[in-house]
Parts: C-alpha cells; sequence; structure tokens
C-alpha cells in the first residue's frame, strides 16, 4: 500500500491517463451526463419517436421510464437517462424538463422533435453538450 504524498511514477501515470482537457471524466456536471446519455438512447432513429414521450415494441404510449420503451422522443430520451443516473421518478421528471436549459426548455424540444425530426434532435443535444 503507498502513503497519501508518496511518489508512485507508475499510479502517477495511471492517473495521468484519466485526465482529459484537464478535467476527470467524473467531474462532469449531472446535466451534461443526462443529454450525453439521452443523446445515446436516441443516436439510432429506429429507437426514436414522434408525438410521444416514448413507445413500446407495438408502437403503444408508455412512460419514457418504463423498461418496455424501445423508442422515445427527444424529452422522453432526456427524462430516462435523468432516471437511469438517478432512480427517482420525481427527480428524473424534474431534471428532464431542466436538463437543457438555459438554452432550450421542454416546449422547445418537443416542437424539434415533432416537427423538424430526429437529426434536429440529436443537433440539439451536440449543441447543449459542446457549449457546456
Amino acid at each position: 500500500m503507498v502513503a497519501w504524498g508518496e511518489e508512485t511514477p507508475h499510479n502517477e501515470r495511471q492517473c495521468a491517463s484519466y485526465v482529459t482537457n484537464g478535467e476527470f471524466p467524473l467531474s462532469k456536471p449531472l446535466k451534461i451526463q443526462i443529454v450525453e446519455r439521452a443523446r445515446a438512447l436516441i443516436a439510432e432513429e429506429q429507437h426514436w419517436c414522434r408525438r410521444h414521450l416514448a413507445e413500446d415494441g407495438n408502437g403503444v404510449s408508455v412512460s419514457p421510464t418504463s423498461s418496455s420503451a424501445v423508442k422515445r422522443c427527444g424529452l422522453g430520451a432526456v427524462i430516462a437517462a435523468a432516471y437511469q443516473l438517478t432512480h427517482d421518478l420525481d427527480a428524473a421528471h424534474q431534471l428532464g424538463h431542466d436538463a437543457l436549459r438555459p438554452r432550450y426548455g421542454a416546449a422547445t424540444v418537443i416542437h424539434v422533435n415533432d416537427a423538424r425530426g430526429h437529426a434536429a434532435v440529436l443537433a440539439l443535444f451536440d449543441e447543449v453538450i459542446a457549449v457546456a
């Protein structure tokens, strides 16, 4: 075991490999972790939908946090991502509505999702991530 402050070149190299642009990967704000996870949930268009927060395999509207959800809209993906990180339904809905703020609100995400489509939602997520 190494005492705190003791020099260990091997461990320093290991630690340095975890540093990216001067930040530790786990130091990302929760909102950005949520948006990145939401983007991953709908990255493939087959996992994305319009007009519902989420749909099951039969196209029936379900909660975005449901284990039967196979497709989600942009807002549904953000709520689902928040739930995956918090395991708290109330917090997931609140964080889902707040994760893209101050840049975008839930109404904007819904409009972009339903009117402009899948690629536009991914672009919106990418913009939020890039600005962070």
